[in-house]
């Protein structure tokens, strides 16, 4: 049965094979690529994410090495870009060999998201295995909001790993969530990633997955929209299956990233039918659906 917050239009994309996966990206209008989730345990405690099948996975579902390198070795004709993710595909005890695999298997670009904590000592290797893109989350312009939020001393680590990879040639991604406890330094992270990695942030809003307190968590959408309308505009966030209210820029956000936050349900509020920009947003996710006409 499907979680209330997922989007069931997405599984087919994410149970399917590389063959499936293709035809699904291309009548959306996205660029040729296939999905290799790597399912196995992650190491940080992130409040919105951490549970059962997350950070404890029994060995019986760990994606296995026959199944994963069945989906690489499946790579449809011309299709060169690998999309790479899952809780934390870096800590996949055959992560490093399936990256040799990709390149053997004729993927020519690779995709990663990931927490960030391995790139330091990783990210020169990984560039040369064909890794092209890292997809990175950050929470805080500090170490003490960061890490509050993943539930462990993380951040620097996380920075060191972007410098690293930024060094390596691999276009460095950033995105965060939008929570009440993060919200007034969003101007302070949205410059922090400009400035160091000279990329824009990306913004996507908290997802209600019933397991801890939202409405503690999440700031109201009107809060929302006032600090990413803050931001000045040579940094300003683009948003991340965010509706076209959030005042963010219109610029397209990394597709592994895009496709992650398209899994959650989204819908259209009260009063949206008369929003001019309705005909091209994608919604909102289920949770703010009642305020984001009043905004």
């Amino acid at each position: 049965m499907a979680a209330s917050h997922e989007d069931p239009d997405i599984y087919p994309f994410l149970g399917g094979d590389p063959a499936t996966q293709a035809r699904w990206l291309a009548a959306r209008g996205y660029p040729p690529a296939t999905l290799l989730a790597l399912h196995n345990a992650c190491a940080l405690r992130c409040f919105f994410c951490a549970g059962p099948g997350t950070i404890e996975v029994p060995a019986a579902e760990v994606t296995s090495a026959a199944r994963a390198d069945a989906q690489l070795a499946a790579r449809p004709a011309g299709v060169h870009r690998l999309l790479v993710g899952g809780n934390e595909p870096t800590l996949h005890r055959e992560f490093e060999r399936l990256l040799a695999a990709a390149r053997s298997a004729g993927f020519l670009r690779v995709d990663l998201m990931t927490n960030g904590a391995a790139l330091a000592t990783r990210a020169a290797d990984w560039a040369r295995h064909g890794v092209a893109e890292v997809v990175v989350p950050l929470y805080g312009a500090d170490a003490h909001t960061h890490d509050g939020v993943v539930g462990s001393a993380a951040f620097a680590a996380v920075v060191r790993g972007l410098d690293a990879a930024h060094h390596a040639g691999i276009a460095v991604r950033v995105h965060t969530l939008l929570l009440r406890r993060t919200l007034g330094q969003l101007g302070a992270l949205a410059d922090l990633v400009q400035r160091r990695w000279g990329t824009r942030l990306g913004v996507a809003l908290l997802r209600d997955k019933g397991r801890f307190d939202f409405a503690a968590e999440a700031p109201r959408f009107a809060a929302a929209a006032a600090a990413v309308a803050a931001v000045p505009l040579h940094c300003r966030p683009l948003g991340i299956g965010v509706p076209r209210c959030l005042p963010t820029v219109d610029e397209p956000p990394p597709l592994v990233a895009e496709l992650y936050f398209r899994s959650q349900a989204r819908v259209f509020g009260p009063g949206c039918d008369a929003c001019p920009a309705a005909r091209a947003c994608g919604g909102v996710v289920a949770a703010y659906a009642a305020e984001v006409s009043s905004v």
